[in-house]
Formats: structure tokens, sequence, C-alpha cells
């Protein structure tokens, strides 16, 4: 069966965002969807409508602005903020951190004739300039100060607005129950105690707003560059807030569901999804059948020659050394001028097929002109010599079962949803499971939500007094 070229492509960008849980969101967009549908699904079921309802403003509400609020955020920010101080919001500040490595990355840039660069080299040119706008801080300054600014902002506003929803759940119930409770008791109480019944409504009503008053707003201290830079770490830090969130305004009787909920969720979405693609890695090793280059490799036309030609390149330049930490463990790192050896690599010819493998993995960026032309690999971004490193290791090692590309292929896609299944599966099925059956044997069998059950008995105890 042939593909549309345009849909092959784009199923195996979609495939290699599933796969990556480093620094991809794509996972969690998947997990959470289904996750979301049995939570809601599963609280219908065993716990009545109510608590469904809730669920699903909860659930779904969350996790647009979880999943979707900083990247849109961030990306609103560098058009407008960025352009003002007319700075790149490309530019990767890590780069500012050693100064040698800075001043290496504008000797190879200066030696880059490629006019797609051009830009890139007023950046680094300008570092130490006067900004136009602020003039007693230089470009350098402003970078850093921006990145931190942007960071801070974006998670804030998502953190107030995943406050803010959690609180319209709550109240959306609250008035669902004084409703109802109105309405069933009208009658009873109509001609004696209609007045009264309104008054403690009121009452009620103000006791909850003074509640919401009290509750401290959500700060965040502390924060390193693994959170301002990897977009799963910085959506880590809103699912704290969130589990911060649902503790602190939890009602009587559902807090212990509240805490084991965001267990799960941050066990099987954040802490295991790593270890789980290992284990899979390692199973597939022990079959012949590696899987840890990406799926934007694996799926790449031609692949057995690419890898093969790659795998000559690493072996004719000799990028890799071996060297014992204090422990006497032993690490592969790059060599030293491995990296120019590659921008000479670059320069000579951008097609080179061990570029080609190490922009498809991650570890550089290579640009494309218009027409989707290879040009040069991009300065902006930060050279990760780690992941430079492990991508030629991972070359030589799938390269030693080439012949088994295809059964790679099947057991890449095999371990890439099987990942995603066993955390939406855990989150999404065995943790309401759990959390019926606990209410199951800690209130005599109910089903039902206790805060909601508590709300209901206070509305009416409070209508019949009144």
């Amino acid at each position: 069966m042939n593909i549309s070229p345009i849909i092959r492509e784009k199923s195996i960008k979609l495939l290699s965002g599933f796969a990556n849980n480093n620094d991809s969101l794509a996972p969690m967009v998947l997990k959470d969807a289904i996750s979301n549908t049995a939570i809601v699904a599963t609280y219908k079921k065993e716990g009545g409508k109510d608590d469904a309802r809730e669920k699903a403003i909860e659930e779904y509400g969350t996790g647009v602005v979880w999943l979707f609020g900083i990247p849109a955020l961030k990306k609103l920010f560098d058009k407008s903020v960025y352009g003002i101080f007319k700075l790149n919001p490309d530019f990767d500040i890590r780069i500012l951190k050693d100064e040698n490595y800075l001043n290496n990355i504008k000797q190879n840039l200066s030696m880059e004739t490629n006019s797609i660069l051009q830009e890139q080299k007023e950046v680094f040119k300008s570092l130490n300039e006067k900004n136009s706008l602020l003039k007693n801080f230089t470009n350098s300054q402003v970078y850093k100060g921006l990145f931190v600014s942007k960071f801070a902002i974006t998670t804030s506003i998502c953190a107030l607005a995943l406050a803010a929803l959690v609180k319209y759940k709550q109240k959306t119930t609250q008035k669902r129950i004084e409703r109802d409770c109105y309405k069933n008791l009208a009658s009873e109480v109509l001609l004696n105690k209609s007045v009264n019944k309104a008054s403690n409504f009121q009452k009620f009503n103000k006791t909850e707003k003074q509640e919401n008053k009290n509750s401290k707003s959500i700060s965040f201290k502390g924060l390193g560059e693994l959170f301002m830079y990897n977009p799963i770490a910085n959506n880590s830090l809103l699912d704290v807030s969130i589990a911060a969130t649902r503790l602190r305004h939890g009602r009587k009787g559902e807090r212990g569901e509240i805490g084991m909920k965001e267990a799960f969720q941050i066990i099987f979405i954040y802490l295991l999804a790593k270890p789980i693609q290992m284990a899979f890695e390692f199973v597939g090793e022990k079959l012949k059948m590696p899987i840890s280059l990406d799926p934007m490799v694996l799926f790449s036309k031609d692949i057995k020659n690419t890898l093969t030609q790659a795998g000559d390149v690493i072996r004719n330049n000799d990028f890799i050394a071996q060297v014992k930490n204090n422990k006497g463990k032993v690490a592969n790192v790059l060599k030293e001028g491995a990296l120019d050896k590659i921008l000479e690599l670059a320069r000579q010819d951008i097609n080179n097929p061990l570029l080609d493998v190490l922009d498809k993995n991650g570890a550089i960026q290579i640009l494309k002109d218009k027409k989707g032309n290879k040009q040069a690999i991009s300065y902006l971004k930060r050279f990760d010599e780690n992941a430079i490193v492990k991508t030629m290791l991972d070359i030589n090692k799938t390269n030693k079962f080439i012949d088994n590309i295809k059964s790679i292929k099947a057991y890449k896609v095999f371990a890439v949803f099987a990942n995603i299944a066993i955390a939406a599966w855990a989150t999404g099925v065995l943790q309401p499971k759990l959390v019926i059956l606990m209410r199951k044997l800690t209130h005599n069998g109910d089903n039902r939500n206790p805060a909601i059950v508590e709300q209901e008995k206070m509305m009416k105890l409070q209508a019949h007094q009144g």
C-alpha cells in the first residue's frame, strides 16, 4: 500500500513525539486524554453524575491548561516581548555560561559562509552591546532576564488558572446542591421557613467565600535550568501546583482521594515514563532489536545505508573516548576537538549521513531553506555533547542488527504505545477503581463522593432548621 509522502512524514513526526519521554509533551497529551476519558467514565458509572461532572471539569480543564497553557503563553511572549527588545527568542542562554565554549562557537560561526546563518552571526556579535531600549544592560544580560521572566510569568499564570478551575469545579457542585435542595424541600418549608432558608443559604455561601479568600497564593522558589528548559519538567511544576491547590481546597472526606490521584499522576506520568522506556529498550537489545534511536531515524528512507554510512563516519573520525570518573566507572565522552570536526563536516557537506541522524535524533539542529533543503547547523541551540555521544553509540548499536530493521521498527511502535498504555491504564482505570474501593470500605459500601454527600446533608439540615 502506497502512503502519501506528506502523511508518512507527519505520522513519523507524531510517533517521534510519542516516543520522546525526555522533553516532548506528545506522550503526556495522549496519556492524559485517554486517562481523563477513563476517569470520567468510571466515576459516572460508580460515583454518580455529580462526581462525573466534577471530574470532567477538573480533568479536561486542567489538562488543557497543563498541556497547552505554557507553550501558548511562551509563543505569545516570544512574539511580543522579545520583539520589543529586538532579540532572538531562540537563543539558548546556557551558551553564555561558559566563556570558552562561547568563544569556540563564535570562532566556528565566523568560518561559516552560508547566508542563512547571517542573523545568528548578528546575534552573537551583538551580545556585549548595549540593548537598544535598556541602555544600562547588555543584550546578553537582557537575554538572561527575559528568559527567566518568561519562565516565571508563563508558569505562574497557568498555576493561577488551574487554581481558579479547581475552585470553579467545587462552586458548580455547590450551586447544584443548593438548587436541588431548595426544589426538593420547597413544599415542606414553603409556609413558614422560606425566608429563613434563603438566609441560611446566604450564610453558607458567605462562609465558603471566606474560606477561599484566606487561601495562600502559589510561589515558586529555587528553580534551576532543568525546569526552565525542559517542557516536561516545567509542566511538573504545574502538576505540583495542581496537587497543592486540590489538597488545600479539598473538601472534607476527599483529601485522601486527591492524594492518591496525584501520586498516581506523578509516578506514572513523570517518574516511570523514562524507566519504562529504558526497560523496553533493554528487552529490545536482548532480542537483537535495539530501539533507542528516534523514529525519525528508524523510519527514514534508505535507513540501512544511512546508518551504515553514519557508522563509517564515526569510525573514520574517532569521535568518542572512554574516561573513568572518581569511582572508576567508565563513561563515553566526545574527544577534545570532536565538536569542531562535526561542524567542519557540516561545512563540507550538510547532507552527511551522520549529521542527518544527529539532527533527526535531536542532538543537533539543522536549518533548512523555504524549499526544505538543508543549509547549516544552527548555533543558537547549545550543542549537547552527551546527546551527540549517545546518538553515535546508538548508531553503532543498531548497525550490529541492521538486518533486523523491520522487526526493530515494529518493536519500536509497540514499545512507544505500550509505555503510553501502561500509564493511561494506571492513572485512568486503576487509580479511580482504587478510590471507589476506598470509598466503599470507609463509607459502608457507598460509591459516592463523600464530600458531595456531606454537602447535601449539611444543606438539608440547614434548610430544615431554618
